[in-house]
C-alpha cells in the first residue's frame, strides 16, 4: 500500500508546463494594424474601467444598502431601488445564493426564523436526466414504460435542437465541399456560427 501511496503522490505533483511551440498560425496584415491597435486600446480601457467601477461599487454599495433599508423601515414599505445624488440608481435584487438542503442548515434556518420558517424559506428540488441516459435506448424504454407514454409529457419538459458537430466545424475550415455546404446553410440563415473572439496574443 505504501508503494501505491507514493505513486499517487508522485502522479499528483504538478508537472512543469511543457515548452512546446504553439500550433497557432501567424499572419502579418499591415492594413489591420490601426484596427488592432484600437482594439488593444479599447480592451485596456475596458479592463481599467471595470476595475475602477468595482472599486467604486465596493464603497457605494454597502453604504447605500444601509440607506435603502433605513428608507424602507421609515416608509413602512419595500423599496427595491434608491437614487443617489440624482446620478445613479442602486437596486437590490431578490436573489440569494442557494443553500444546501442538509439537516444542519435547515436546523440553523429554523432556529433563526422561528415560526416564520415556512414563510421565509422553501425547499426546492430539480431533477434532470443525465445526457448519457438519453442516448441509452434501453434505459429510456424502461423510463417510458414506468411512467407510461401518456404521462411522459406531464412529467418531463423536453426540448430538442440539432447541434453542429466538431467534424462539421473543422471540415468547414479544411474542406471546400464542407465549406460550400456551410455557405448554403448560412445563406438560408439556418447555420449561424458564434461570433469569433479576440484576445491579447
Amino acid at each position: 500500500m505504501a508503494k501505491i501511496g507514493s505513486l499517487l503522490k508522485k502522479a499528483a505533483k504538478k508537472k512543469a508546463p511543457s515548452k512546446s511551440k504553439s500550433k497557432t498560425p501567424t499572419v502579418e496584415r499591415d492594413d489591420l494594424t490601426e484596427a488592432i491597435d484600437k482594439w488593444l486600446e479599447a480592451d485596456k480601457m475596458a479592463k481599467d474601467g471595470k476595475a475602477l467601477k468595482e472599486q467604486a461599487e465596493a464603497v457605494i454599495l454597502p453604504e447605500i444598502e444601509d440607506e435603502r433599508l433605513q428608507k424602507c423601515r421609515e416608509d413602512g414599505e419595500h423599496h427595491s431601488s434608491i437614487k443617489v445624488n440624482g446620478k445613479i440608481t442602486v437596486s437590490a435584487r431578490n436573489s440569494y445564493s442557494k443553500i444546501e438542503a442538509t439537516e444542519e442548515n435547515e436546523g440553523t434556518l429554523r432556529e433563526a426564523a422561528g415560526d416564520r420558517f415556512d414563510e421565509f424559506f422553501k425547499e426546492k428540488t430539480s431533477v434532470s436526466l443525465k445526457s448519457s441516459l438519453l442516448e441509452d435506448e434501453e434505459a429510456m424504454t424502461k423510463i417510458i414504460e414506468a411512467v407510461g407514454e401518456e404521462n411522459f409529457e406531464r412529467f418531463f419538459d423536453v426540448k430538442q435542437h440539432i447541434a453542429v458537430t466538431e467534424a462539421f466545424h473543422k471540415g468547414r475550415a479544411t474542406n471546400e465541399k464542407v465549406a460550400e455546404i456551410f455557405e448554403n446553410l448560412a445563406d438560408e440563415g439556418l447555420v449561424k456560427p458564434s461570433k469569433n473572439s479576440v484576445k491579447r496574443a
